[in-house]
């Protein structure tokens, strides 16, 4: 089964050195071939975010309109949905942006000849444990700091219309969303940057510049939040050796920004925020750097890997 998911025959992948860090990960020798395939998958990857995204998104809000009916003018629903207006722009966007993990875990293992289970972690494989522990205190450290920054400014609650649907749409799709996100700026583009530098955090550097720049339009203070969250989410998958300390913290995260957000009644504007205060980016990275630190250690006390392991000896 897990053959004909990736194509048949695997024995012509290839492992990464023993000792190899996550950053690292797709670096070969001579170092002229793996620019070529670094370029290549950089472009699939390039391409699938520009034409994949959308084109899933826009099949599934086609699909959601024929089943409401047609109602008026099909521009005017996929606009309206797109804006988090409506649940179905919602569910089709997060479902998109999950589709990154397919995409990525394809480029790796066509054009880089790498098992996809380098992605996810150096053990490697997705440690479903660690992830859980760190979803766990991703809950508690996160919206500990949230509530502790509006002590002052308690929110208003306004609940938005089918809120159990808005709820239970958030929570079976934003996990996606985030996982898609990870396993392209802090799996694949921080392991491409890897095969240009021999510093790590040159690559955590770079895939957190690319992932804040592609938010779209923002000011400063909200362009430094994201920025910052990219640079601690980076640090955590190098030093943990895998992206799911990252991947649960971003879902996390999502989950009850976008809760919060809909028990206010502000879906929509969560969707199109697109500025922040100084104030709230600092309580923000707090958040964020705690939880890193958090999960990190737990990854110490679970013993992760975070090189690849050594061949086993022959006996």
């Amino acid at each position: 089964m897990k053959a004909a998911l990736w194509g048949g025959d695997t024995s012509r992948l290839t492992d990464p050195k023993p000792g190899t860090n996550y950053a690292a990960v797709l670096r070969i020798d001579p170092i002229s071939d793996g620019m070529v395939k670094g370029l290549g998958g950089l472009l699939v990857a390039l391409a699938g975010y520009s034409l994949l995204l959308p084109g899933v998104a826009w099949a599934l809000l086609g699909v959601f309109w024929l089943l409401r009916g047609m109602p008026g003018s099909f521009a005017d629903y996929r606009t309206a949905a797109l804006q988090f207006e409506l649940i179905d722009g919602m569910v089709a966007t997060h479902l998109a942006i999950g589709s990154l993990v397919v995409l990525c875990m394809y480029i790796m293992r066509y054009v880089h000849q790498r098992h996809p289970r380098w992605l996810c972690s150096v053990q490697p494989g997705f440690r479903w444990r660690y992830a859980v522990a760190c979803a766990l205190v991703s809950v508690a450290v996160l919206n500990g700091v949230y509530w502790v920054s509006r002590a002052n400014d308690m929110p208003t609650w306004q609940a938005s219309d089918h809120l159990g649907w808005w709820l239970l749409a958030i929570v079976l799709t934003a996990p996606l969303q985030a996982a898609g996100e990870e396993f392209l700026f802090r799996g694949y583009l921080l392991q491409i940057s890897g095969m240009i530098s021999r510093s790590p955090w040159l690559a955590v550097a770079i895939s957190a510049t690319i992932f804040a720049a592609m938010h779209g339009t923002q000011n400063i203070p909200l362009f430094v939040d994201r920025m910052g969250f990219g640079l601690i989410a980076g640090a955590l998958v190098v030093t943990t050796g895998g992206l799911e300390a990252a991947v649960a913290a971003h879902v996390i995260n999502n989950v009850f920004a976008f809760g919060y957000a809909a028990a206010a009644g502000g879906v929509a504007q969560a969707r199109a925020l697109q500025v922040s205060t100084w104030q709230t980016t600092g309580w923000n990275l707090l958040a964020y750097a705690l939880t890193a630190v958090v999960c990190w250690w737990i990854g110490r006390r679970m013993r992760v890997s975070v090189a690849a392991p050594q061949p086993p000896k022959a006996k």
